[in-house]
This record gives structure tokens, C-alpha cells and sequence, in this order.
């Protein structure tokens, strides 16, 4: 994921609402019926959601809940005081993070997908304590 564009991570609070299958409403939602005319396929399988735009584009969300997650988040929490979009977020939260969503997407070069990437976090941003960091 290190080389992926549009790539972040989305803890989750210990208190969060957040929940896959209901971000693939959300998605669904979203991109029901596109002003263009395009056609995108939103599935959830293992844990991920991967969404495919008509030119075969894809983003994916993966629901990470493995060890690892919450070691990130306290190192995160103890070198970092705002989040992607440079907003202060609680500590305390994010060293409680357990689990986040995964977000990242093809390569992009001339950033076709750049919008719809912020689209996705406006979505991801709906649930309750959620800190969201972009993955370097």
C-alpha cells in the first residue's frame, strides 16, 4: 500500500459507529446515480470494499483489526497533533483505535480521481470518532 495513491488511514474509534457494510450503503448511496452517466461497481468482499469506475478504475476500503492497527495508532497519537486535513484530534481516541479502514487507490498520475477520492473520506467522515491520516 506504501506506492498506492490516494492512500489513508481511518482509525476508528473505540466509541465510533463505523461499521463496513454500512459504508458500502453509504458508497452505494453516493454514487447511485452519477450526473455523467458512468456506471460504478461498489462490492464488499473479506473485509474490503472495492470500487470499480467504467473505465476500470478501482479504490479500496479494507477493514484492518489485525495487532499491528493499534500499535500504529499510538505512535501516530504520540508523534502527531492533527490529522490529514490539519484539524486537532483526541489522543486519547486514537490510542484506543483497535481497527481503521484502509483506503487507497490505482495510480493516478494525472489525478483523474482526485475528487472522487475526497468523495470516499466525506463518506468515511459520516461515522462518529473517526481520525483519518494520510499514509505517506
Amino acid at each position: 500500500m506504501a506506492n498506492s495513491f490516494y492512500s489513508h488511514l481511518a482509525f476508528i474509534g473505540p466509541e465510533s459507529n463505523a461499521s463496513i457494510s454500512v459504508l458500502k450503503e453509504y458508497l452505494d448511496a453516493f454514487y447511485e446515480d452519477p450526473e455523467d452517466g458512468t456506471q460504478t461497481e461498489i462490492v464488499l468482499e473479506n473485509n474490503q470494499i472495492t470500487i470499480t469506475f467504467d473505465d476500470g478504475y478501482n479504490f479500496y476500503i479494507y477493514l484492518a483489526q489485525e495487532e499491528h492497527v493499534n500499535v500504529e495508532a499510538v505512535e501516530l497519537a504520540d508523534f502527531n497533533s492533527e490529522d490529514y486535513n490539519e484539524n486537532p484530534f483526541d489522543a486519547a481516541k486514537l490510542r484506543a483505535s483497535t481497527k481503521r479502514f484502509e483506503i487507497w487507490g490505482d495510480e493516478d498520475f494525472d489525478m483523474d480521481y482526485f475528487n472522487d477520492s475526497l468523495f470516499i473520506l466525506e463518506q468515511i467522515e459520516k461515522f462518529n470518532d473517526i481520525i483519518i491520516f494520510q499514509n505517506h
